[in-house]
């Protein structure tokens, strides 16, 4: 009972503190929302520009590239515009039609599509879907001519032929499986945000309990439990168990809301709970190793600012929460800029070496 009693007197403390209770419910649950939202609005955008004569040919092409799904295909009248589009990254990529492709697909001859992207904004994915597109209307025309070559048929005959043919073929199921065979469930952008805010904040407010531990053991409040018939076991245990409650709840919290709100499938809940239960721990054990090992919250400061996250959170509290401008986070600016500096080089200087072997 006594170990309980410990455990939500710590639970009560540090939710008191108005600074906590926002890292502790409304900034994990705003930037799942900010950061989901902001990757599920994007929309591959696929330009076309036809060089020459828009055939039936072309105009297959391009009904073929509108079909993707969770694409958008726009065709340019301009190839100054959507080569600009392309550099701007208003489009994902760009497939510049020869002018010869009409012929030459009715012809049985060879041609090429040019296709342009910007790697980072996802060309390569793009890439696949056009090349599907071209495969497609590649063998449908194959098909036509072949079935013209046997059945002595007209090309508009053969080709209304293979078209009702396609409409009868029964589709075919795929499953997309991992490289041991697994399947591979593809979660939203929601999901994918939501579980790395998850351990993000779970973390932060193991380092807050970490600094209200601190505060206790300086304020002697640990050693007066002492003075009553808790045992030290039991004041150490009632410690743990409410940095341990608290971690919990935020994570039930997180996992709750994006259920409701987004009705987020976190798959399975043993195995959910689980990775739930086992972080939380380590943040806990975190919170009383830095607790226990730090005589002040300074000197825990310290520690947090070996990394830039610390100078930065610093620098937003400043600008945040004071109304601070450039004068007031000199200091923090300085030190990330040096990091940066830093860290580029090394970076530079590494993968120089990684590139000339």
């Amino acid at each position: 009972m006594t170990i309980l009693v410990i455990a939500a007197n710590n639970l009560r403390r540090l939710v008191r503190v108005r600074e906590n209770l926002f890292f502790f419910f409304v900034l994990p649950l705003l930037l799942i929302v900010v950061l989901g939202l902001t990757s599920a609005g994007f929309e591959p955008r696929i330009g076309v520009y036809v060089m020459g004569e828009r055939t039936t040919s072309v105009e297959g092409l391009i009904d073929g590239l509108e079909a993707v799904d969770g694409t958008k295909t726009t065709v340019f009248d301009d190839l100054g515009e959507a080569t600009d589009q392309l550099e701007r990254e208003d489009v994902t990529a760009l497939v510049v039609v020869p002018a010869d492709y009409g012929e030459a697909l009715d012809s049985g001859a060879t041609t090429e599509l040019q296709y342009l992207s910007i790697p980072t904004s996802g060309g390569f994915e793009v890439q696949g879907f056009v090349q599907s597109v071209v495969a497609e209307q590649n063998a449908t025309i194959r098909a036509t001519r072949l079935v013209s070559d046997q059945t002595g048929l007209s090309e508009n005959e053969a080709a209304a032929l293979v078209a009702a043919t396609e409409r009868v073929v029964p589709e075919l199921g795929a499953t997309t499986v991992d490289a041991e065979g697994n399947p591979f469930v593809e979660t939203d952008a929601v999901g994918f945000v939501a579980a790395q805010e998850l351990v993000l904040f779970v973390f932060l407010m193991g380092m807050i309990a970490a600094a209200a531990l601190i505060q206790v053991r300086k304020l002697g409040v640990t050693r007066r439990m002492l003075a009553t018939p808790a045992s030290t076991f039991e004041v150490v245990l009632g410690e743990a168990l409410g940095r341990y409650g608290v971690a919990l709840v935020q994570s039930a919290f997180i996992i709750l809301a994006t259920l409701v709100l987004f009705g987020l499938d976190w798959g399975s809940w043993p195995a959910t709970l689980a990775i739930v239960a086992a972080f939380a721990r380590v943040a806990t054990a975190v919170a009383l190793f830095i607790g226990a090992l730090v005589s002040n919250v300074n000197q825990s400061s310290t520690l947090a600012h070996i990394t830039p996250h610390a100078w930065a959170v610093d620098a937003f509290t400043e600008v945040i929460q004071r109304g601070g401008g450039l004068a007031q986070i000199g200091t923090e600016l300085a030190v990330l800029v040096t990091y940066g500096v830093i860290l580029l080089i090394a970076g530079a200087f590494t993968l120089r070496r990684a590139i000339v072997g």
